[in-house]
This record gives C-alpha cells, structure tokens and sequence, in this order.
C-alpha cells in the first residue's frame, strides 16, 4: 500500500510540473485541420476532425512536450505560460 500511495504522489507531482509549464493554445482562424499535431503528439492528448473541422485537447493527459506546437505548419498552436 505504501508502494502505491507513493506513485500516486509522483503522478501527482509531474502532473503539476507539466501544468507549471502553461497550456496548449489553439487559434481556430489559422488551423488547417491537417492532423500533424494529432500524429505528432506521444500521448494522443489531441483529436482533430477533419470532417466536422474540430479539434480538442486532453489538458489532463498532455505533457506540453510542445511536439505539435513545433510541427504545426500554420502555427496555430501555441503554448501560453500560466501566470
């Protein structure tokens, strides 16, 4: 139990160093719906449909790698620090 109770506590600690780092901040006028970002990212925190031209995050899985800022082609994502 006292295992657990302590990886419960370092999950709990990298989620608050990934969301120290900001968000993921999506402009919905640049996006092309080309699903690079979706591909790029290595935890599948992002969805894009291209059919209905919308697009979601996980805020809950993401990392803020910051991948899908750097692959997008019409830099539409963006991370914006906390403040």
């Amino acid at each position: 139990m006292a295992n657990f109770k302590r990886k419960i506590a370092q999950i709990k600690l990298l989620r608050k160093i990934f969301e120290s780092r900001g968000q993921i901040s999506y402009n919905c006028d640049k996006c092309t719906h080309c699903t690079l970002c979706e591909k790029t990212c290595p935890v599948n925190a992002i969805t894009v449909s291209r059919k209905d031209k919308n697009w979601t995050i996980d805020n809950n899985v993401c990392v803020r790698c910051t991948h899908c800022v750097a692959k997008c082609p019409t830099k539409a994502l963006s991370l914006k620090k906390n403040i």
